[in-house]
């Protein structure tokens, strides 16, 4: 009997990535389809990375309460692997929509503290080694939330400390960054970034997140001129710049304050989880890989899931099948070498409202229709 290994991503605002995997499994049993097939749920770093690299690494999630992106109490959900030794924290749980209940307000008002407090929790709990997963932000703090709470003291024109926030920080003369050392020989932190935008500029921070997460035209403008504040403190207390960092943008300017306060290890959230969840041990394992997301396009080719584990696939000389709500109407010539097949899984021209609330069934029915093909070429041997 063959394998067939189904990692999809999940499909943004309407399954989980485990969700569409049952959905595609689901669809090949009704097909009749005699093959063994192998759930692989896969992320590229944003929302659930935490929770499918406990399930694939046989870890633990962890519950806790932390100071939300508006500083209000919420709880948050993080993970604990390699023997209680790692913690894999997403800051859409600390800083994201879920700890402001989706309600936008200005990010000159929001502060990555919680992301902070709940890397203390874990230090205090004898844990080092720290993955963090840098997609689904709604701060544009440059990370001084998060630094704060970690030791980092800013100060005013009095030599007082003062807790800044975006808002405020034109206040802020000085800075020290000593209590900042012992972490940094302590602890170990690996950031899983899916963008390249450095923190300041027309792509940066403030002009290309900012706007996402709630910012006017005038926020744009003192976001930008706060972070430039930011930069310049950092260069004059540190020598270093907090925009000479490749992925800096990412998460309001965490990528930038790990990096440059914390001696981060920025990597690309989609390779990163296949490494680390040993992805492609199982892949060597099967004949055929089925993968998925709710868009695959020439933007997937820039670090997307999706197209990670079929650069693995081809790699290991294993067809891989791509299922889509949307395909582009060409397919450009490295997606196509990619995938044996890229199929769109929708039914009918229908609102965009209605291709999601259809999403676990149309992946059911194209599910079964690649069952129904292979079942005809014989590709699966009964």
């Amino acid at each position: 009997m063959n394998r067939i290994l189904i990692a999809p991503n999940s499909f943004k605002n309407a399954l989980t990535a485990e969700e569409a995997s049952e959905a595609i499994a689901s669809g090949l049993r009704n097909s009749g389809l005699r093959a063994e097939l192998i759930s692989f749920p896969i992320a590229d770093g944003g929302d659930q990375t935490s929770s499918l690299l406990v399930k694939h690494l046989k870890g633990s999630m962890k519950r806790a309460e932390v100071h939300g992106a508006y500083l209000k109490k919420t709880r948050v959900s993080y993970g604990v692997i390699n023997q209680g030794k790692t913690a894999v924290i997403e800051i859409a749980e600390t800083s994201g929509f879920k700890s402001i209940q989706n309600r936008l307000k200005s990010p000159l008002k929001s502060s990555s503290k919680g992301l902070g407090q709940l890397i203390c929790k874990n230090m205090d709990a004898g844990i080092h080694d720290f993955i963090i997963c840098l997609g689904g932000s709604v701060t544009v703090d440059g990370g001084i939330g998060m630094l704060q709470e970690l030791g980092l003291k800013f100060m005013d024109s009095d030599n007082k400390e003062f807790i800044a926030m975006p808002d405020s920080f034109d206040q802020v003369e000085s800075m020290d960054i000593s209590a900042l050392q012992k972490i940094r020989s302590l602890c170990s932190f690996t950031v899983l970034c899916d963008v390249d935008n450095k923190l300041l500029g027309k792509k940066g921070a403030s002009h290309v997140f900012g706007p996402q997460k709630g910012a006017n035209e005038l926020d744009v403008d003192k976001l930008e001129s706060f972070l430039k504040l930011f930069n310049a403190l950092t260069k004059k207390s540190i020598g270093k710049s907090l925009n000479n960092v490749v992925g800096g943008g990412a998460a309001g300017g965490l990528g930038a304050a790990f990096d440059v306060f914390l001696n981060a290890k920025l990597k690309p959230g989609a390779s990163t989880f296949c490494e680390l969840s040993n992805f492609e041990d199982e892949l060597k394992r099967a004949d055929l890989l089925i993968t998925g997301e709710g868009s695959i396009d020439s933007q997937s080719l820039n670090g997307k899931g999706p197209v990670e584990v079929a650069r693995l696939a081809r790699k290991n000389k294993i067809p891989c099948i791509g299922l889509a709500g949307k395909i582009p109407l060409t397919i450009n010539s490295e997606l196509q070498e990619l995938f044996m097949m890229l199929l769109s899984i929708g039914s009918k021209p229908e609102k965009l409202e209605e291709a999601i609330a259809n999403t676990k069934e149309n992946l059911r029915r194209t599910g079964k229709q690649v069952g129904n093909l292979l079942n005809q070429l014989c590709y699966v041997k009964n």
